[in-house]
């Protein structure tokens, strides 16, 4: 059962559009707003609200396979983890949103 919970996951998790994962230099189909910009998402508080819901359960994604795989899971609270994103995208509202995410993940999983 929790494979196919993954498989469902890592499915949901590339499908519509591209962004280039910068920290990996991997091509990664993503779907919903994290596939945008920065800029896009602090545009109006309509996309804000998306793009949280969007970074929290990317976020919980990312954990659960961590979990799945027995690797260490970032801990970050909810607050901390919308500040840093949005502090990041502050200084480069260009970069895309999962790059962004994915980027914070990695440095709090090895803290």
């Amino acid at each position: 059962m929790p494979r196919r919970i993954w498989f469902l996951l890592l499915g949901m998790g590339l499908c519509v559009s591209m962004a280039k994962a910068e920290e990996s230099r991997v091509a990664v189909q993503l779907n919903g707003i994290g596939a945008l910009t920065c800029a896009h998402w602090r545009s109006t508080a309509a996309t804000r609200a998306e793009g949280v819901i969007w970074i929290l359960g990317f976020w919980s994604g990312l954990n659960y396979v961590a979990a799945a795989s027995d690797q260490s899971q970032a801990k970050l609270s909810e607050k901390q983890l919308i500040a840093e994103v949005a502090r990041i995208c502050a200084t480069d509202p260009s970069q895309v949103l999962a790059s962004v995410t994915w980027s914070v993940y990695v440095d709090s999983a090895g803290r």
